[in-house]
């Protein structure tokens, strides 16, 4: 096997790091547009490696550590990647990647490493295995083809439409506000939702800073962007990411204010976002939850998704 040679990766190499995702795992292709955004805004005080891997002068893996700020983490967890050209695929040669990452993420402090492969990836579930990583949580990936569903999602959201507005909760998107505050009430919202997530690690808070430019991001029109509304408070909302270049319409997040839960907003403000999907013409969208998310997992089944392979994560402790 041909040595590995890794550099740095820059700004200017984002489109091939999203050609090297895609190549390792095509059915999640990675818009290159969508790459180099995330990579020009970094999240504050969060830390990057990113590096491309070359053989005999061919880039065939991209791979990559993030972790946040260290006194926000005292488990000091530190998430590391590796995507392989499956042209390529070798167990040797995965487990090589492996390593080198890990020990870059060692070198910079970390004490855990966190790390996720597809339900349908054998050879990194193997080798995560091999290399001491730990099975964690599953995250459950639904797919919901807006073909087939179209015309009763279409129907169903004007029913939500209809009993949300006699229950005083009116809808409306992004584009449509004239409230100054709304994306601090939205950042407001999201971190206080976010934490009913499940999950082992820690979640932080996003500065609002972040929440902004993430709102901005090229892969989430304002227009479809979809908020149910008390009075001026949103109360839920539920946004689809479109891609720009490449790849599948997902579901960004869905959430309810806890005072509101039990009325059916969150599966309102959904069915909002998918009927337009619907309208513009997309074919399929996907959605991902965390296995026991059961609330959310009850609303892609009553919708009509269908589940395909999802992700595990693993963690490995490497210093205590």
């Amino acid at each position: 096997m041909a040595e590995v040679v890794y550099r740095p990766a820059e700004l200017e190499d984002a489109a091939l790091a999203a050609d090297l995702m895609t190549a390792a795992y095509p059915a999640l292709a990675q818009d290159p547009g969508m790459t180099r955004y995330r990579w020009s805004k970094p999240r504050r005080d969060y830390h990057y490696g990113r590096f491309i891997g070359e053989q005999s002068g061919r880039p065939i893996a991209y791979v990559g550590w993030i972790h946040g700020p260290w006194e926000k983490l005292p488990d000091r967890h530190c998430e590391v990647e590796v995507w392989l050209d499956r042209e390529v695929l070798d167990h040797e040669l995965l487990k090589t990647l492996w390593s080198w990452i890990g020990d870059q993420a060692e070198a910079e402090g970390s004490a855990q490493l966190l790390a996720y492969a597809g339900e349908d990836e054998p050879e990194m579930l193997d080798v995560l295995v091999t290399l001491g990583y730990e099975r964690d949580r599953v995250e459950k990936v639904w797919e919901l083809d807006l073909r087939a569903h179209g015309a009763g999602l279409v129907a169903q959201s004007k029913d939500a439409r209809d009993r949300m507005a006699g229950g005083g909760i009116r809808l409306g998107t992004v584009a449509e506000s004239r409230d100054p505050a709304l994306l601090q009430k939205l950042h407001a919202l999201t971190n206080v939702t976010i934490q009913d997530v499940p999950h082992t690690l820690p979640i932080l808070d996003e500065t609002y800073e972040d929440f902004e430019r993430r709102m901005n991001a090229p892969d989430r029109p304002r227009d479809r962007f979809w908020i149910a509304y008390d009075g001026d408070r949103p109360v839920a909302f539920s946004y689809l990411k479109f891609p720009p270049v490449r790849g599948t319409v997902w579901t960004g997040y869905t959430c309810s204010d806890p005072e509101y839960r039990g009325r059916g907003l969150a599966r309102g403000v959904k069915l909002q976002s998918l009927a337009q999907a619907v309208e513009l013409g997309v074919p399929l969208v996907c959605t991902d939850n965390d296995a026991e998310n059961a609330p959310m997992l009850h609303i892609n089944e009553t919708l009509g998704y269908r589940p395909r392979p999802g992700f595990v994560s693993h963690l490995k402790r490497v210093r205590k």
